[in-house]
């Protein structure tokens, strides 16, 4: 359930964001989630969750750009209405709170990958798998 999550900052545009991705895929990196944030200023982060985590960092960085790995929590649910809010019903009793969210498209048939930072990760994790939600095939 927890997975690392990279985070870039670049500018905001489809030529710099282009060029994170191209440094990414020339070297077989699959990129399974991602979010663009806009900070207002010109620049944006670009959280992804990608096959290699590592290495993926390592080219990043070997192109001056500014990476920060963080975990994050990556869980699968029923592709349908009410899937976060049975995410948000375990996590209510404890007060977890939740700094942000993103969804992607999961391998699996009728699911959905939901890709989650949290006050206290290890907790959500501990209480989604309690509570029957399970971790993706691949993340």
């Amino acid at each position: 359930m927890i997975a690392k999550q990279l985070t870039v900052l670049t500018e905001n545009s489809a030529t710099h964001l282009g060029n994170v991705i191209s440094h990414l895929g020339s070297e077989r990196i699959d990129i399974r989630a991602h979010c663009f944030v806009d900070n207002g200023d010109g620049n944006c982060k670009l959280r992804m969750i990608v096959s290699k985590p590592e290495k993926a960092t390592s080219i990043l960085q070997d192109h001056r750009m500014a990476v920060v790995a963080n975990d994050v929590v990556v869980v699968e649910v029923d592709d349908k209405p009410g899937g976060l809010r049975r995410i948000l019903a375990i996590l209510e009793k404890d007060d977890i709170r939740i700094a942000y969210s993103y969804i992607a498209v999961s391998e699996t048939p009728g699911t959905a990958l939901m890709v989650f930072r949290f006050s206290n990760n290890a907790k959500a994790a501990s209480l989604l798998a309690e509570n029957g939600v399970k971790p993706p095939n691949t993340v």
